[in-house]
């Protein structure tokens, strides 16, 4: 299972890069889901889920289908793949034009959240403490943090053990979970998502694709 889910996350890293780095060719939403459905079907994969592209005012809808929008401002990439009947699931932040002080401070914050809650996951740990120490950690934004922390992979794209303040499960070796803070307000949304495997030597983030928000004028 675990190595399935291993190739899975570097499959959509590479697939995910390649995205990016043609960022300039793409004008709607719908582009760049084409685009990543196009690669998939050329290494004979699927898609663990319809990719999730999410620019303009789109991001008060949490689960939004992508259409024609215009890219423009923060534009999140949620994607995955699947390996063996096996998933993975990483998001990451495009910003087409140029950031204000206000929105690089919303994105630093909401990798700061995504920093502490990886320290927090410990073997032994109630997974609802995580969740709710990721919502104390935003400060005045936790309203605006409006899903669980993150959720378990494996066959299925949401699986137990279930990351939320209702969760009743507890932090174990082998989990593979994803860690997923956002913030969407009425101007803007920033999520950062990564698939991650527990262990007691330190836990093993199985989608590297590097963090940083990708500006593109």
């Amino acid at each position: 299972m675990i190595d399935s889910i291993k190739k899975a996350c570097e499959i959509s890293c590479s697939i995910l890069k390649e995205c990016i780095d043609n960022f300039d060719n793409f004008k709607t939403e719908k582009d760049v889901a084409n685009f990543l459905k196009k690669k998939v079907k050329e290494k004979n994969l699927k898609n663990a889920f319809p990719p999730l592209i999410v620019s303009g005012n789109n991001f008060l809808k949490i689960h939004h289908i992508s259409n024609n929008t215009k890219l423009k401002g923060f534009v999140i990439l949620d994607f995955g793949v699947k390996v063996g009947g096996y998933c993975s699931d990483i998001t990451r932040m495009v910003y087409k034009g140029k950031p204000n002080k206000e929105e690089l401070e919303l994105f630093n914050l909401v990798l700061e959240v995504y920093n502490k809650s990886l320290e927090d996951l410990k073997i032994g740990v109630d997974y609802c403490d995580v969740d709710l120490n990721a919502r104390i950690n935003f400060g005045k934004y936790k309203k605006y943090f409006k899903h669980s922390l993150g959720h378990g992979v494996g066959k299925k794209i949401h699986q137990n053990p279930k990351i939320s303040v209702a969760s009743e499960d507890v932090v174990s070796e082998n989990d593979v979970i994803t860690i997923e803070p956002g913030i969407y307000t009425k101007k803007f949304g920033v999520r950062i998502e990564d698939t991650i495997l527990v262990n007691k030597n330190g836990n093993e983030i199985l989608t590297s694709l590097n963090k940083e928000l990708i500006i593109l004028d």
